[in-house]
């Protein structure tokens, strides 16, 4: 518990139940570790019978080996960016998690236009597809049909594709893995799901070709992963707050105008703490954390709390990320909300990353 910081963590009514005995989890963790070393002896053996899936242009995978939280779309959105200024033509593809359209393969953004709305994308697609103009972004569960869909609005298959939330995908062949790793909580709880929120034991980082460390300005100590990544290329990365706005009109407001106020934080993210932490680099008065289920979908009767909470505590402000603006917008108008936007920023070693991309493009074309 930080000083100064009073946590509430909301469920609603549709994020279901939350609470399982510890031993039905301790079962269930040893289930799941059975499956995943059988799906990998498996998966190993048939990768020594049938090819992945290859796509005809370059494909750089972005993931994590924890669920939600460790800073993977600022990740992807950075590279998106930096490729661009490269003069790269680039799409990204996602699962579309939590979103309420069907299609197996759906059309986020054409890279001129976004064609889907939040609802039907998830906010992840959503916020990257704000983020990226002139990117083609395509949700759905087929990576590799997402893919052509993308190479079909490019025209042509010198682009270049990154693969959200890749790692464990293995079915789509691609030129470089990178891996994020949240410096607050490296491998979340510490225990696999569904106990914890490791998605893999802590051995799977040796598959990565590039580690990159978020927040690692907010982290207590290092944490030393040599024996995970030996000879691999590591980076220190951090979440660079760059834009404070009103919600409802938009307007610009100073960064240094969370200094000395009493924040309500307002967030369905991976990491809410982490927000938390951002925040406080502005040194306020207090931080008050109303914290709802990654990728939640608000509705009235959650305003109602959000507010009551505000007036409960008498706060100054109330913040919100980007993710979660998008879906607030239908209440900005009865409540003020204030978001605060943030970039990836590479703080170790950023010619070596842009050189490394680079050079996976180069080696990618040259052997297609």
């Amino acid at each position: 518990t930080h000083e100064g910081l009073s946590v509430r963590y909301h469920y609603g009514q549709n994020d279901g139940d939350y609470s399982v005995p510890s031993d039905r989890l301790a079962d269930s963790t040893k289930l799941y570790l059975r499956r995943w070393s059988s799906r990998r002896v498996v998966g190993s053996t048939i990768a020594g019978l049938l090819k992945q899936k290859q796509l005809p242009c370059t494909v750089i995978s972005v993931g994590n080996i924890v669920a939600g939280g460790t800073g993977k779309t600022p990740a992807v959105i950075w590279i998106a960016k930096y490729l661009q200024s490269e003069g790269f033509q680039v799409g990204v593809l996602l699962r579309g998690y939590k979103r309420a359209g069907h299609h197996s393969i759906s059309v986020v953004s054409d890279g001129k236009q976004i064609l889907t709305p939040v609802t039907e994308s998830g906010d992840e697609a959503g916020m990257i597809a704000r983020k990226l103009p002139g990117v083609s972004i395509v949700i759905g569960s087929d990576r590799y049909a997402a893919g052509l869909e993308v190479i079909r609005l490019w025209g042509h298959t010198e682009g270049v594709l990154i693969l959200d939330d890749g790692f464990q995908r293995r079915q789509l062949a691609r030129d470089l893995d990178i891996l994020t790793i949240d410096s607050t909580q490296p491998f979340g709880t510490g225990k696999l799901l569904p106990a914890g929120t490791l998605r893999e034991p802590k051995t799977a980082l040796r598959r990565t070709d590039i580690l990159l460390l978020t927040r690692t300005d907010l982290a207590a100590e290092p944490v030393n992963f040599k024996r995970f990544v030996r000879g691999k290329q590591v980076f220190q990365t951090c979440h660079q707050p760059t834009r404070l706005y009103q919600l409802s009109t938009g307007e610009e407001c100073e960064l240094e105008l969370l200094k000395g106020q009493h924040i309500l934080a307002v967030c369905g993210i991976g990491n809410p703490e982490a927000f938390v932490g951002t925040l406080r680099q502005f040194e306020p008065k207090a931080v008050e954390l109303l914290a709802f289920p990654d990728h939640h979908r608000y509705a009235s009767a959650d305003l109602k709390d959000i507010n009551a909470r505000a007036g409960e505590v008498g706060v100054d402000l109330i913040v919100t990320t980007e993710k979660d603006s998008q879906k607030l917008e239908a209440f900005a108008a009865a409540t003020q909300f204030v978001v605060l936007e943030i970039e990836l920023e590479v703080k170790t070693n950023l010619e070596a990353l842009k050189k490394r991309l680079k050079q996976v493009i180069t080696e990618s074309r040259s052997e297609m």
